[in-house]
């Protein structure tokens, strides 16, 4: 239910982050194409970026994308961590199993260093394009685009998280 390229749907459809939510290996889909990216990544972030303060710990309702997917939808909204570096922006999702981080920085942001997931289904990967797709630089900058990762440092997500609550007994 996040999207191919951030969560909920992308994890969903077994990929990365595709429009559902989930986790495991990712699976080739069109979200991970270059063209996807170019076309749909802008309008994710813009989406990302207009979050109100006022969704958080609210399922959201996701974007409509050009292959004819909701992404994001139903994802929980988490917020924005306190104390990040100038330019650097990042909105935080949870699919119930997984938070998600969803990062890009403005024009002129000094690189952002993300760190190796060391388990899980990113385990050894810093992030991944929004729609799925490898990335493979270890900073993030401003030309790089939109990226998330399954693995965000534990200082920036709150307690009472989705992912966080104990499964209620059967």
């Amino acid at each position: 239910m996040v999207l191919g390229l951030a969560l909920g749907g992308a994890l969903a459809a077994g990929c990365a982050l595709a429009p559902g939510g989930g986790g495991g290996d990712p699976v080739f889909e069109e979200s991970m194409t270059p063209q996807w990216y170019a076309s749909n990544a802008p309008l994710l972030t813009d989406y990302l970026d207009t979050l109100p303060d006022s969704a958080i710990g609210q399922p959201i309702d996701g974007i409509l994308l050009s292959d004819g997917k909701r992404w994001l939808e139903g994802l929980v909204y988490l917020g924005r961590p306190a104390g990040l570096p100038e330019g650097v922006n990042v909105r935080l999702l949870d699919d119930g199993t997984t938070p998600i981080a969803y990062v890009w920085l403005d024009p002129g942001a000094e690189p952002f260093v993300l760190e190796p997931c060391p388990s899980g289904p990113q385990r050894g990967i810093r992030a991944r394009r929004a729609g799925g797709g490898p990335y493979a630089w270890r900073a993030l900058e401003p030309e790089h685009g939109l990226v998330y990762t399954v693995c965000p440092p534990a200082s920036w997500l709150p307690a009472d998280r989705p992912s966080a609550r104990p499964a209620p007994d059967a």
